[in-house]
């Protein structure tokens, strides 16, 4: 199938770089992108709380936005930071 979308600079220029990095063309990583999340019919996904080791921990189905990550990582990084403060 083939079908052209417009896409917003900020969003294309992201695609054309992530691309570039790990070299391949725009095409194979928008592939790529839209077959790793291809909809399913009749098996919606529905978030879901359940405990893992003792963890309240929400499923969704749904890959983790990188900004989660990142902001996570920070949070992690300045409270550990700080922890060592006191025990200079």
């Amino acid at each position: 199938m083939t079908f052209t979308i417009q896409l917003p600079l900020n969003v294309e220029q992201a695609y054309l770089r992530e691309a570039q990095t790990r070299g391949v063309s725009v095409d194979t990583l928008v592939t790529d992108v839209l077959v790793s999340h291809i909809p399913v019919p009749g098996t919606e996904q529905h978030p879901e709380l359940v405990e893992e080791q003792g963890i309240p921990v929400l499923r969704t189905g749904q890959p983790l936005d990188l900004a989660v990550v990142e902001a996570t990582l920070d949070s992690l990084h300045r409270d550990r930071d700080f922890l060592h403060l006191g025990q200079s």
